[in-house]
């Protein structure tokens, strides 16, 4: 959908629309705390039942900072995301 890191930074700047939802991710210790499971599979799910788009996790929805995730915890993320996924959509 994006051709480069710069096309995906503009996006960002111009904030969500139909086919881009931005999500900061917090933690508790090592554990995602924030998106909760079930606002993550109702995203998830309103980009599946439209015409596709992107979730871009690390953002913050209101202030379009782009907050990353930590590398030592991209597996937690990830695991979460894929149990929202099979489990609730």
């Amino acid at each position: 959908m994006f051709d480069s890191k710069q096309e995906l930074l503009d996006k960002i700047r111009l904030g969500e629309d139909s086919v881009l939802e931005l999500k900061a991710v917090t933690f508790k210790g090592q554990k995602v705390d924030g998106p909760g499971r079930s606002e993550l599979a109702d995203e998830l799910a309103a980009l599946g039942n439209s015409k596709g788009g992107v979730l871009v996790l690390g953002v913050d929805d209101i202030t379009r900072e782009v907050l990353g995730i930590p590398l030592d915890r991209l597996d937690a993320v990830e695991t979460l995301v894929r149990e929202v996924c099979n489990d609730s959509i």
